[in-house]
């Protein structure tokens, strides 16, 4: 039985040239396992070197479009570009209100396109909407993905501003209204170009070393239409944000010569190539990324991975032939912490195995730990220079395509993804990604590097989360909540290397 895609809504502009507009959304939303549904806003009689004509629709068609498709079935997500006139961008605004209404759930990104791609640059709008775009939509949107032309002509504020000033710059707009900014960098001359995604309260930034391509028409639409797809498919919004980007530079690699000017982005498919991924910055800190990797794991000794919470139970895994393991102790405060810690990195020496100490990265320095293992919260704290600088390995946990961006530039010794299936051993805030995820992840970063899968997997989903490419597994309650966890362990262990000989 085939799997029901997401349905997402495109509204917009007809290209005749399907370079762009709404063609171009279709062949994006197909490629990302979508089914896109059109409401058109005017058709333009275009090709690869110009736009010769705009016509829009009349607004008694434009609102029967929305009216007829919900009347069959909501979208998972919207995407709002051309609208060639000030009828149709209220109207535009009346209908995405009215679904907020009814699906609070919906996102909706909204690319302002004002003016086509081409080499000529044709306006596609009346000359007084601009002014009506972000009065009118600016409120019922959740994202705007303005380039830095349209930014400055949509606000009046220079698009030239640093990175630290823009959250002040857009003080007025971002106080009464939630949604976020995404600047695009693209039209810029720097070889290095930085798109921002700025809300009330952060400032990300996804760097990406610009291409020299010709074949570059569409790419705000790809872009945008992208990010709606992910969104449909229910990725959070900085998930989909690095997945969209991931995904236009696969595109721009991929794009073809049709006619005579700038042929359109190449289709690439779901993005899972570590090279196109972008790189995590901050306006207020350096890159976050190290200049060498930090030093390698012995994959012979990846496979099962029982993680624990006391040394205690470190030496029953290890005893039963356990190769790497993790240290977990809760309690920061806990008066014979160092110690604790001493004993587990003995252990792992006794044992000749991969020992690494969750948090706490300077004893596990000072102790001449294997490794040590990081949440996202504690990259912001710890000194990676300084581990990396004592020869410890490091392993970081991610729960998605952003934080294995922001993983992945500081080339650590492995990428934990999690959390896979709901965990009883602590209170997550994202939702758990589940075994298609995890197989996008694992293919994403194979040969890239070792990945450790966990969360919530027990003994019998082992077979499955297998199967999905990961070097390693994590196990927590499966050992310790065992009737018999010497017996458990042994089996574990088995398990895993019979499944990983029988499907690889």
């Amino acid at each position: 039985m085939s799997i029901k895609p997401p349905v997402v809504w495109c509204v917009g502009g007809s290209d005749s040239s399907a370079h762009a507009g709404l063609q171009a959304d279709l062949r994006t939303g197909q490629d990302l396992e979508c089914h896109v549904q059109t409401i058109v806003t005017c058709i333009t009689a275009q090709n690869s070197k110009a736009v010769r004509s705009v016509e829009p629709v009349s607004l008694t068609m434009f609102n029967e479009q929305w009216q007829t498709l919900l009347d069959d079935v909501p979208p998972a997500a919207i995407k709002v570009s051309l609208l060639p006139s000030i009828e149709i961008v209220k109207a535009c605004a009346s209908w995405v209100q009215t679904i907020k209404a009814n699906f609070p759930h919906v996102l909706v990104v909204f690319d302002p396109v004002m003016a086509a791609s081409s080499e000529s640059g044709n306006r596609l709008q009346q000359d007084s909407v601009g002014a009506c775009l972000l009065e009118c939509l600016l409120p019922v949107v959740d994202v705007i993905t303005p380039n830095l032309m349209e930014f400055e002509r949509l606000t009046g504020l220079s698009a030239q501003q640093p990175a630290v000033d823009i959250q002040g710059q857009l003080a007025a707009y971002l106080s009464t209204s939630k949604c976020a900014w995404l600047l695009k960098a693209g039209h810029s001359n720097s070889e290095q170009a930085i798109d921002w995604l700025v809300d009330r309260d952060t400032i990300v930034g996804f760097s990406y070393a610009k291409l020299t391509v010709h074949n570059t028409r569409g790419t705000g639409c790809t872009l945008s239409t992208a990010l709606a797809s992910f969104i449909a498919h229910g990725y959070d919004l900085l998930d989909a944000m690095t997945m969209a980007k991931a995904y236009i530079t696969g595109a721009l690699k991929t794009g073809v010569q049709i006619g005579a000017g700038a042929g359109p982005l190449g289709r690439p498919g779901w993005p899972l190539q570590i090279e196109n991924m972008p790189t995590i910055v901050s306006p207020f800190s350096p890159i976050m990324s190290m200049n060498q990797p930090f030093a390698k794991m012995d994959f012979g000794k990846m496979g099962l991975y029982p993680v624990v919470d006391s040394v205690a139970w470190l030496e029953l895994v290890l005893k039963q032939g356990v190769k790497i393991a993790q240290l977990r102790i809760k309690d920061p405060n806990d008066a014979d912490l160092k110690h604790k810690i001493q004993q587990a990195i003995s252990l792992g020496k006794e044992y000749d195995a991969q020992v690494f100490i969750n948090d706490y990265w300077q004893h596990a320095i000072t102790f001449g730990a294997y490794g040590v293992h990081l949440g996202q919260e504690d990259l912001d704290v710890a000194d990676l220079t300084q581990i990396q600088a004592a020869g410890l390995r490091l392993g970081i946990s991610t729960h998605g395509y952003y934080e294995i961006a922001r993983a992945q530039s500081i080339q650590p010794s492995y990428i934990a993804l999690g959390h896979i299936f709901p965990t009883q051993t602590k209170d997550m805030p994202s939702q758990p990604q589940g075994l298609t995820r995890l197989t996008h992840y694992a293919t994403l970063l194979k040969g890239a590097f070792p990945t450790v899968a966990i969360g919530g997997i027990t003994g019998e989903r082992l077979p499955a989360v297998t199967r999905t490419g990961v070097d390693s597994v994590a196990l927590v309650t499966a050992i310790t909540k065992a009737i018999e966890p010497e017996a458990t362990t042994r089996s574990l262990m088995v398990a895993f290397k019979n499944h990983v000989r029988g499907e690889r």
